[in-house]
């Protein structure tokens, strides 16, 4: 039983590294490609580039946050039942 158990915390660690690694990358690249094409269209460079970064570092904080929060508090109450 406890190797089921362990098995199913990597697999859950596994699956919350990935889901990351996209919530970081994906919003960063996507922003970033998109800014730059608008730059390169309009003639505004470097403008839409430096918006798409900060839009995708709030977009990756915001997601972020909301994935870990919920471990964060199950933890902590894991803790205040012991």
């Amino acid at each position: 039983m406890s190797d089921k158990k362990n098995g199913f915390k990597l697999f859950y660690a596994i699956s919350l590294a990935w889901q990351l690694g996209f919530i970081i990358v994906v919003p960063i690249a996507g922003f970033l490609f998109l800014g730059l094409w608008i730059d390169r269209k309009l003639d505004t460079a470097p403008l839409f580039l430096i918006l798409g970064l900060i839009t995708a570092l709030a977009v990756t904080v915001y997601e972020t946050y909301h994935i870990l929060i919920p471990l964060l508090s199950d933890k902590d109450e894991n803790k205040n039942d012991s």
